[in-house]
């Protein structure tokens, strides 16, 4: 038998009281924490707000993002090259998520998706424009002195390019499935890359999921 419960009638109800808002229940997001397979935008409290998967669909990931980062302030779009596939970039000021449109012959599947993810996130900026802040999931932040994140990383996850003067290390890698991997006899690290461009002595970005180096 279903017991009575208690009912409020409508003289009871304060008529000054604010409407409740879907809004108010979310919380502010404080940190783009960027992981290997993820990125997850978190809340004062340490809250998970959203878990962005890069081996799920990207537009999907850039709708979930703006629910709680807000309106982008940028769009942007790259053409396919002979390396790479077609990309819509989404910025929040700092924080990008860049969405690769894989042609139908191409479009990777099975073990290749992890490698070949459905979008990847760059972060240019310590903080997004709204002031959320951003690492890696190492605590590596862009304008980090590059020297101190290399130390005590093992000697295959930094590379130097002669040609450009970049200097990369890998900074997280993933856990559910192989980091380290063999293409062609050649070592490959794969996950989160922070990258210190020539004559600079910082962080200028950070990648992931990509190679610490690109064979093309």
């Amino acid at each position: 038998m279903l017991s009575a419960c208690a009912t409020v009638q409508p003289e009871e109800l304060d008529p000054t009281a604010p409407a409740p808002s879907e809004s108010s229940a979310v919380s502010a997001p404080t940190d783009i924490i960027i992981g290997a397979e993820s990125t997850d935008i978190v809340d004062a409290g340490g809250d998970v707000l959203v878990t962005l998967k890069y081996s799920e669909d990207g537009d999907d990931a850039v709708a979930a993002a703006a629910d709680i980062l807000g309106e982008p302030t940028e769009l942007h779009h790259q053409d396919a090259t002979n390396h790479y596939p077609e990309v819509d970039g989404t910025s929040w000021g700092g924080f990008d998520i860049v969405v690769n449109r894989y042609s139908a012959g191409l479009l990777p599947t099975g073990e290749a998706r992890l490698y070949q993810p459905a979008f990847s996130v760059q972060a240019t900026s310590a903080v997004t424009d709204a002031n959320v802040a951003i690492t890696a999931a190492d605590q590596t932040r862009v304008g980090d002195d590059f020297d101190v994140v290399v130390e005590n990383q093992p000697a295959n996850r930094f590379h130097f390019d002669d040609a450009f003067g970049t200097r990369s290390v890998a900074v997280d890698l993933p856990t559910s499935f192989p980091g380290v991997i063999d293409d062609a006899g050649i070592e490959m690290v794969y996950g989160v890359i922070a990258h210190a461009v020539s004559d600079s002595s910082t962080v200028a970005y950070i990648v992931a999921p990509a190679y610490l180096f690109s064979q093309s």
